[in-house]
């Protein structure tokens, strides 16, 4: 059963002997479990294969508000780090987080808990590309139509229970833009409703009007966000270390796909990525949220601009074709 909002569960994937002796790279998510007698096991099968672990996040600085601090919390600390110290690549989300765990484990960690011990690890990021074939093949040519009699801005906010603090902090802002605009903007929540499944308490306002898009499958995430006909996807982000050191620039690429531009804080990756007011919108101070939306409200040219800026950034730089998979290739190798 699909359960977008827990995405990290204990799950039994089966391995077989054959399969690791016929593997050039085993890949393991992002986990809390103890990893390292397996990488024994599967090193004494074939000790030419190449052992990747993923890292998804900062944990060391996750928020005791945020729903995985008790998964990857303090206790889960020694786990984590022997998981990246004895397998052979470990990607992360992003540049920053890469630099970072490489001076973690340079300096304070060999210094105390692997002194005297050796590592092969390599630590990087892994480039952030999309597949536009086999997305639009899931995706219908005719886009259908959206009952929209008020001509209302749509705003789309992607969100899960992971980001509720995040979204939280635009609370009074989006009240804001509700009180103002009224009926003349509409807010899309896509795959999350506001209400924390903890203490029940919603990060969106009660005044304004919300269209809410049940959770799903990524396959049908792209035909979701296609189909609603956002004209400006935000993305709620507070500027913060963890956020800094976990986020990666896939909504820009998804989004840049369907020529939808995107508006987010001035943080980092997306501020690597994103020119203001060419190909999205940078916020240098989040006050700002209200007063371009009230912009846009009435010049909506200047988002299909912006969007189809986006799409020829992304469809020429960050689709898999024949000339960046050799780098891709060379990264492994």
């Amino acid at each position: 059963k699909y359960k977008p909002n827990k995405e990290y569960e204990l799950v039994s994937v089966p391995m077989n002997s054959r399969q690791i002796l016929w593997a050039d790279y085993v890949v393991f998510p992002f986990t809390n479990q103890e990893l390292q007698p397996l990488f024994e096991k599967i090193k004494k099968i074939n000790p030419a294969i190449k052992i990747l672990f993923n890292v998804d996040f900062n944990y060391y600085l996750l928020s005791k508000k945020h729903p995985l601090a008790e998964s990857f919390g303090e206790d889960k600390f020694e786990i984590i780090e022997d998981n990246i110290f004895y397998s052979d690549i470990t990607l992360v989300s992003n540049s920053k987080l890469s630099e970072f765990l490489i001076n973690k484990f340079k300096k304070e960690l060999a210094e105390n808990r692997f002194k005297d011990k050796k590592s092969n690890v390599e630590i990087g990021t892994f480039p952030y590309l999309i597949d536009k074939e086999l997305i639009l093949e899931n995706v219908r040519l005719e886009v259908p139509k959206i009952d929209n009699p008020k001509n209302q801005l749509r705003v789309g906010i992607v969100g899960t229970n992971y980001a509720w603090e995040d979204i939280n902090s635009y609370k009074d802002l989006i009240k804001e833009v509700c009180s103002k605009l009224k009926d003349k903007v509409k807010f899309v929540l896509i795959g999350f409703d506001g209400v924390d499944n903890k203490t029940n308490k919603n990060c969106f306002p009660s005044n304004c009007e919300f269209e809410i898009v049940k959770p799903c499958t990524i396959i049908h995430y792209y035909k979701q966000l296609r189909n609603l006909k956002i004209d400006l996807l935000f993305i709620p982000l507070r500027l913060n270390d963890y956020n800094q050191t976990s986020e990666n620039y896939n909504k820009f690429l998804e989004a840049g796909l369907f020529k939808i531009p995107i508006m987010v804080y001035n943080t980092f990756p997306y501020n690597e990525i994103i020119k203001n007011g060419k190909n999205g919108i940078i916020l240098e101070k989040k006050k700002e949220f209200v007063e371009k939306i009230e912009f846009f409200e009435k010049n909506r040219d200047e988002l299909k601009r912006m969007g189809s800026s986006a799409y020829n950034l992304v469809t020429t730089n960050f689709i898999y074709d024949k000339d960046n998979l050799p780098i891709v290739d060379k990264i492994f190798n």
